[in-house]
């Protein structure tokens, strides 16, 4: 039903109008009416209806007045509107504004009923439209789109100038100018997740990450892309009023939507500082990627902030005080299997920094550094049964001659570094057989409907956002486009090959609804299925 308030100061006419139509039979709830504009505005605030049907000439706020107004606050409402012949003028003014239609007076009730049917189709038409254009976009996962997610690699390394960066949004339909910015990063993983194999698929996993990248398709304004298998990041806009509460938002959102997850789902949330330049959002991702690259060393901290990393810098420095100068060896195997080489030296100042500038530019400590990482690193690549023959060689052992906490941090991050490479040389063979076994799988079922990307997931046993993100790396585009193409292609085969119907197409492609499958098939081809076969055949 769509709801319907009509606007008319003669009493006898909106009375005439509101008890002669049938309104429910023609898809209608009709939800009040007001005898002036001024009247009637805070009750179609309230209401928002799909029609207005307002006179032109009323006293108080006229049916001109009135439509500036919705026309502005409720772009989506149709208006049509009443008047008599001498009001053309200001009909014409109102057609400038946008109204559908007008109605002469005196209303005839066939005319009104015309009207209504003819308004009901038109916004039904609209409403299948914005359903298919929000179903396509929530499929096509537009955040792992290849080329957006190298647009936002360039942007947060400064990769790009500003006017690239505005040149680039306008090319990909993105909305990128605000007053202020802020960047939210946020990791998402099972609690069993090891770097060194794909993530297995488990359906509570897969409900948080469905629920949680829904909600940034829902909300356009937060630009949601992929940073990397874990990592999203959100671009956070606003003015210098509210970037605050609507990163604060942001974060909230997020953390509803994981925390339902329990202990079965690791989840982590950083955010830099707001900045009103373009230019500066570099800066604002370093600040929140810092912060978030120490989820390896507060496990038990969900939402980082400098808070908590002020409050284990302080019971790390009591523990040293109280006689434990231990690196915790458990922090440091948890990042060589799932950190990344880019968060490799915010490690490991993270662990200078616990221990103190004093404690740490002691030769001893340094010595210790660099032995305990190193067989961390031994232990963590036997443990995933990776060959460690690289690291026996002289150039990865332990030097005793190491003794500067500089010397030190290049050989830690000597030693990460080769560490991660192996890992995820190992992951890499693994990630290529289950792409193989999902692209065949695709190949053999496209016709069916009940395809997406959770069911190819389950059927190769990783999870979603695992098989996602593998899939747009190695293949340059998503599962869902790679699946959308392989239906259109057939689409087109069976257009151009035989004399089936459009319905009948549609089914045979994994298509329920041939209305979708049209509008897909548009979006894909520059053209309708009908124009598509008629083009063909000439």
């Amino acid at each position: 039903m769509f709801k319907v308030f009509l606007v008319e100061d003669e009493k006898v006419v909106r009375e005439g109008i509101r008890e002669n139509v049938l309104w429910e039979q023609y898809g209608f709830h009709y939800t009040g009416d007001a005898s002036d504009g001024e009247l009637a505005l805070p009750m179609i605030r309230k209401i928002q209806p799909d029609l207005l049907i307002t006179d032109i000439k009323m006293p108080f706020m006229d049916g001109l007045s009135l439509i500036k107004l919705v026309r502005k606050e409720l772009p989506k409402t149709k208006i049509v509107i009443i008047s008599g012949y001498d009001d053309f003028s200001y009909a014409q003014q109102a057609i400038h504004l946008g109204v559908e239609q007008y109605l002469l007076k005196p209303i005839i009730k066939d005319k009104l009923v015309e009207m209504l049917i003819e308004m009901r189709e038109k916004m039904q038409e609209e409403r299948y439209q914005q359903q298919y254009i929000e179903n396509f976009k929530l499929e096509a996962q537009e955040y792992e789109n290849f080329s957006r997610r190298r647009f936002f690699e360039q942007i947060v390394t400064g990769g790009l100038s500003v006017s690239e960066i505005c040149e680039t949004a306008k090319n990909l339909n993105i909305d990128i100018i605000a007053p202020f910015y802020n960047i939210v990063l946020f990791s998402l993983s099972s609690a069993e997740y090891d770097g060194s194999v794909p993530e297995s698929y488990t359906e509570n996993l897969a409900a948080v990450q469905s629920n949680v990248t829904k909600y940034f398709i829902d909300h356009p304004k937060l630009i949601f892309f992929r940073w990397n298998i874990t990592t999203y990041a959100i671009l956070v806009k606003g003015s210098e009023s509210n970037i605050e509460r609507n990163t604060n938002s942001c974060i909230e959102n997020i953390k509803n939507r994981c925390a339902i997850a329990g202990q079965d789902v690791n989840w982590y949330i950083a955010c830099g500082t707001p900045v009103s330049r373009l230019s500066a959002i570099p800066n604002c991702f370093a600040e929140a990627s810092r912060i978030l690259s120490y989820r390896y060393l507060c496990p038990q901290e969900h939402i980082l902030s400098e808070t908590s990393i002020m409050n284990l810098r302080e019971n790390s420095r009591s523990q040293i005080d109280a006689g434990n100068k231990e690196i915790d060896l458990e922090h440091v195997r948890k990042f060589l299997s799932s950190g990344t080489i880019k968060e490799t030296d915010d490690f490991i100042d993270q662990i200078l920094q616990n221990v103190g500038e004093e404690f740490a530019s002691l030769p001893i400590f340094c010595r210790y550094l660099t032995m305990s990482i190193y067989f961390a690193a031994i232990k963590y690549l036997d443990s995933i049964g990776c060959s460690i023959d690289i690291l026996w060689s002289p150039e990865f052992r332990p030097d005793d001659s190491i003794s500067t906490i500089d010397a030190a941090s290049r050989y830690v991050h000597q030693v990460i570094k080769q560490t991660i490479e192996l890992r995820d040389l190992e992951s890499i063979k693994q990630q290529r057989d289950i792409l193989r076994q999902a692209i065949d799988f695709i190949d053999k079922n496209f016709s069916d409907a009940s395809i997406s990307l959770d069911r190819v997931a389950k059927e190769v046993n990783i999870s979603p956002n695992y098989l996602s993100a593998i899939f747009s790396q190695e293949v340059g585009q998503t599962l869902i486009d790679y699946l959308t193409l392989k239906r259109i292609d057939e689409a087109k085969r069976m257009l151009r090959q035989t004399d089936k119907l459009l319905f009948e197409i549609a089914s045979e492609v994994g298509y329920k609804d041939s209305r979708y499958f049209s509008f897909v098939f548009k979006k894909i081809a520059g053209c309708t299925p009908s124009d598509y076969r008629k083009g063909a055949k000439q």
